[in-house]
């Protein structure tokens, strides 16, 4: 009453070595499509890239500010410290700055205490400040321009 299976041997090999093959096969693909490139030649550019970064030019520390922040609709407040630190075109600029530093703080403050909270939690309300940090220290100097903004250490709560 029971059917008998018969399952051909030449069948179930073929069967299992395609499938050896084909797992082997795709794992090769996903190599040389993700895997690292450890060609010389590919290895010599990125030797190259990384070499050819550019260096960081003279920095202007202005130090460590504590401030409250603009109040959001929900009406808490809020306050933020942070230490900014400028970096310049050139020793000319730096000069400037440091003849300047009561009104760079004064900017900087300004501009800090506009913001809320909220703005800066999101990455893009950041780099509206340091785009707008650098738009104004550029209109205070008169040799060379400030290049980047760096917030060493930053808190808000």
């Amino acid at each position: 009453m029971s059917k008998k299976v018969e399952v051909d041997l030449k069948l179930l090999i073929a069967a299992v070595a395609f499938l050896i093959i084909a797992t082997v096969g795709s794992a090769f693909a996903t190599y040389l499509i993700f895997g690292s490139n450890t060609n010389p030649q590919a290895m010599a550019g990125k030797e190259e890239k990384s070499t050819k970064k550019k260096d960081m030019g003279p920095v202007y520390e202005v130090g460590e500010f504590t401030l409250n922040l603009a109040t959001s609709s929900s009406k808490q407040s809020h306050f933020i410290r942070t230490e900014i630190v400028l970096e310049v075109s050139d020793k000319r600029a730096l000069s400037d700055l440091e003849k300047r530093q009561p009104q760079v703080r004064d900017i900087l403050i300004s501009l800090i205490r506009s913001r809320t909270a909220e703005q800066f939690y999101k990455d893009t309300g950041m780099e509206l400040l340091r785009f707008e940090i650098i738009k104004e220290m550029n209109s205070l100097l008169s040799k060379g321009e400030v290049t980047n903004v760096y917030f060493i250490d930053l808190i808000v709560q």
